[in-house]
């Protein structure tokens, strides 16, 4: 018998099939490549080549590979679940829900369609579309208890209790050992009013198996939602001594902790990564957690979270988007700007955040944007946000209030957890000192979940009342708050730590605004107005969700937190016989634009140097990474310098001679630093609220010819003031006394205008 003959093309194709079935992806993907050169099977090769792709993290790659295959088979039913899957798996969702809809039109009996469009409609936050294919995957197969499960989070989803318990309970019926299940259902019947019922039966189930750690963290869970959570804390660390590791009692006592002890969390997230090396979710959470690590050394925790998340994509790389959050927050921070691509994009990200991600998840996306479209979808993602946030939420009532005209005092909220030594009380400090006790009432409400320091106990002595109560849930701190009768109330911390940004959907107070903490419009409906100036409102109307609370000249003014730190003599440059620039920004504000606009400052002016004022100044990945991404824009990196420091950073200023703004998300803090350090600071004016920040402090200090409206005219700024010694000198040991002048150094001013337009608004 003569021995069958391979082709070239049949080999390689062998070779793709033996290493993909070894898992060995890397060396399938190079095997199906040469297959495909060498004429293999379209029809044979395109799954197996696309599935590789994906398994690496190829998402985009995968889905071009698969098309060949696809395009030539309308009407095959693997095909066309797969497309979609990989639609899903690269992010483009509305793209894998028309495939797979296609897919359930075609096949109405096919169980994998139904149930990978329900997937995907979960993950786009449609939830009644998402319901609707998961009874339909129901009929096929009646008795899967995961669909039952994946219904019932449908349901939760839009506050349909009652269908979700009876969804939990045929679960139940099907797999009665389910943990996922009962702890969904005891979820359920808290939610829904069921407390006691709930309590009763997670309690039967911990006298049934008392060492049965799911059941101790539902125990955890329910206690929490109850406002009992140091009791739960403590329940969940007990666990954890009998149960070193154990994931999901990890997590959730992790989240319950916060960022009140984070050694304590850092140092259980560790445990639980070292003995769960395959729980990618365990990992995401630890990286995400050192990234807010500030005890010991900053630098060192900063370091390890890259160290992880570089981990995390080599290990993980078909769920890089998963953890894109926690991972870009980490490329940005060390400037690894060839990882952070590898992450995702607006497009995106944005419709995958949709359905579940906080706040926050959003905060460090907003220098992401280039156009017009992109600034848009970003407010759109947000009131859909807050649409999402504030479903089923029923306002709280609230006392009734005399007309102002009566005569009685205004009653005014701030709402933040940063009203001790933040940044936030630098700005908000003279609307808590400079009221009129005998017009007005304030009224401060803070979740800080450590010692109060010496600056909240002043604040606390300052105002008509300050409430602390950390921990305390949402709708008891909107119950707390409308018993005080707001005319106002004022959230300032936005999606900071330890806020509660989602108790504006209770309407604790007649009406609601933002100011300081979020530079955005959060999307809230309840939220009525955000605190603006003329320079800082954004033109295009379209770009604010809210109505303007505008101030008639600025929405900031500097307090006396600015007074201390000295001023060198002379110049930066005078004493070190170079033109210094530099930046106090977050990372997070540096875009590949940004570091652009700096690289062509430092080109147009020869033998300038750059440092950067930041904690991350000592981390060494960041100061490698930095130095490549100025290389590579034809900057000598030995140009660069790096001060790693946190909280004793304002002397530093001495050595800048012109602060370059990040863009296109500008600084607000950082900005007033600068110049009440006599650094002039250059900064570019974009469309949308967080890139018009600098523009209104540089214009309430006399100083508004700095913001620019062009990168060309950004970086002819920079070179001018860097020609100009006389004016930099003059602005040195000038600049205080000129603030002083003008309305960002007047905090009484601030004051009266403020308080003033707030009983115009509070009238109306």
């Amino acid at each position: 018998m003569s021995k069958v003959r391979l082709t070239p093309a049949e080999k390689a194709l062998a070779a793709a099939t033996t290493a993909f079935n070894a898992r060995d992806f890397k060396t399938a993907v190079t095997a199906y490549a040469e297959a495909r050169a060498l004429g293999a099977s379209v029809k044979l090769s395109a799954r197996g080549h696309a599935l590789a792709l994906s398994e690496l993290g190829r998402q985009d790659e995968a889905v071009e590979v698969f098309k060949a295959w696809f395009d030539r088979a309308p009407r095959d039913t693997d095909a066309i679940i797969l497309m979609g899957v990989l639609l899903k798996r690269a992010g483009r969702l509305a793209k894998a829900a028309e495939v797979l809809e296609v897919g359930r039109k075609l096949f109405p009996k096919n169980l994998a369609a139904a149930h990978n469009l329900g997937n995907v409609y979960d993950q786009m936050g449609q939830h009644a579309q998402a319901a609707a294919c998961y009874r339909a995957a129901l009929q096929i197969a009646p008795r899967n208890a995961e669909l039952w499960r994946l219904l019932a989070r449908q349901h939760i989803s839009l506050d349909q209790y009652d269908e979700a318990i009876d969804c939990l309970n045929r679960g139940l019926a099907i797999a009665p050992g389910d943990t996922q299940l009962v702890a969904m259902l005891a979820s359920s019947l808290q939610r829904s009013g069921r407390i006691a019922e709930a309590r009763d039966m997670v309690r039967s189930l911990l006298l049934s198996d008392p060492d049965n750690p799911e059941y101790a963290a539902m125990e955890a869970r329910l206690s929490a939602r109850m406002g009992e959570v140091t009791q739960a804390i403590d329940l969940l660390k007990a666990t954890l001594d009998l149960h070193p590791g154990h994931p999901n009692v990890s997590l959730q006592v992790t989240a319950m902790i916060g960022d009140g002890d984070l050694p304590t969390a850092s140092a259980i997230l560790e445990k639980a990564v070292e003995l769960n090396p395959d729980r990618r979710d365990l990992l995401a959470r630890l990286i995400e957690v050192l990234q807010r690590c500030r005890f010991g050394s900053e630098a060192a925790h900063i370091e390890r979270s890259y160290t992880l998340a570089k981990r995390y994509m080599e290990t993980f790389p078909g769920h890089v988007f998963e953890a894109a959050r926690a991972l870009r927050t980490v490329m940005t921070r060390v400037l690894d700007e060839d990882r952070m691509a590898q992450t995702g994009s607006h497009d995106i990200l944005l419709p995958m955040w949709q359905r579940n991600a906080p706040l926050s998840s959003v905060h460090y996306e907003m220098g992401q944007v280039s156009t017009l479209e992109d600034r848009l979808r970003l407010v759109d993602w947000h009131r859909a946000w807050g649409k999402r946030a504030s479903a089923g939420i029923v306002p709280v009532s609230r006392p009734p209030l005399p007309a102002l005209h009566t005569g009685r005092k205004l009653r005014i909220g701030f709402m933040s957890s940063d009203l001790r030594h933040h940044p936030v009380t630098m700005f908000a400090l003279p609307l808590l000192e400079g009221y009129d006790r005998d017009q007005v009432e304030v009224f401060c409400y803070s979740f800080y979940e450590k010692a109060a320091d010496s600056m909240q106990q002043h604040i606390a002595g300052q105002v008509t009342a300050f409430r602390n109560w950390p921990k305390r849930p949402d709708d008891q701190v909107a119950e707390g708050i409308a018993a005080d009768g707001l005319d106002i109330l004022f959230e300032l911390g936005g999606s900071t730590a330890m806020n509660k940004l989602e108790v504006m959907a209770y309407r604790p107070a007649r009406l609601g605004a933002s100011w300081l903490g979020y530079p955005h419009s959060a999307g809230l409906e309840q939220i009525d107005l955000i605190l603006t100036d003329p320079y800082l409102r954004p033109d295009d109307p379209r770009l604010l969700i809210e109505r303007a609370f505008e101030m008639p000249a600025t929405w900031v003014a500097l307090s006396r937190m600015f007074a201390r730190h000295e001023i060198a003599e002379g110049t930066p440059q005078a004493r070190k016989g170079h033109l210094t620039f530099g930046t106090a920004n977050n990372p997070y504000k540096y875009t590949p634009a940004c570091v652009d606009a700096w690289a062509a400052v430092l080109r147009a002016v020869p033998g300038s140097r750059f440092v950067f004022l930041r904690p991350e100044g000592g981390v060494e990945s960041f100061v490698a990474n930095a130095r490549a991404a100025f290389a590579r824009r034809d900057v000598d990196p030995a140009r660069l310098e790096f001060i790693g420091v946190r909280g004793d950073h304002m002397r530093h200023y001495n050595e800048i001679d012109i602060a370059l703004d990040s863009l296109p998300h500008v600084g607000g803090t950082t900005t007033c630093e600068s110049l009440w350090m006599g650094v002039p600071t250059v900064s570019l004016v974009g469309p949308g609220f967080p890139e018009r920040l600098s523009y209104s402090n540089l214009s309430n200090a006399g100083l508004g010819d700095l913001a620019v409206f062009s990168v060309d005219d950004y970086v002819a700024k920079a070179a001018e003031l860097a020609t100009d010694p006389a004016r930099r000198l003059a602005l040195r040991h000038g600049l205080r006394a000129q603030i002083a002048a003008h309305p960002l150094g007047q905090p009484e001013r601030f004051t009266a205008d403020f308080y003033a337009l707030a009983r115009k608004v509070a009238s109306e």
